[in-house]
């Protein structure tokens, strides 16, 4: 299935790739490029590779980049899955995902504040505060 999903982006089905595809495919929640490399351990794949074949997958769609404002970079699989967004404990990094952020009344409404541009083709959508158990409650 993952070297299907792959060649179906036009991307070819290398042993790193596939690698790490399956990685992200098992992950309950993003991951960033050390975490992905923990995992890989038994692989031998190299930092540069995992960062290589991530931002292919990004610029394939496949994976969406997410910041969680923790000064790395996070990504996770977009095939396959419903558009979500996340809610993020600032205090324990939590993270929770939610659907239903109402992008298209949005969209439509920046599109005419923002006179310069044509089209939204993409949006990405992070909160953040504190979980029960950081609020103290």
């Amino acid at each position: 299935m993952t070297a299907d999903t792959l060649k179906a982006s036009g991307l070819r089905a290398t042993t790193p790739r596939v690698a790490i595809f399956d990685i992200l495919e098992k992950a309950s929640y993003p991951m960033g490029v050390q975490e992905v490399k923990k995992k890989l351990r038994a692989k031998r794949i190299d930092t540069a590779t995992i960062y290589r074949t991530l931002e292919t997958f990004k610029h394939a769609r496949l994976v969406a980049h997410v910041d969680f404002q923790l000064g790395r970079a996070l990504y996770e699989l977009t095939e396959g899955k419903p558009d979500h967004h996340h809610i993020v404990c600032q205090k324990c990094n939590k993270i929770q995902d939610f659907t239903g952020c109402g992008y298209q009344p949005l969209a439509k409404q920046v599109l005419r504040q923002a006179k310069g541009f044509a089209s939204i083709t993409n949006h990405s959508l992070e909160l953040f505060g504190l979980c029960v158990p950081c609020a103290g409650k």
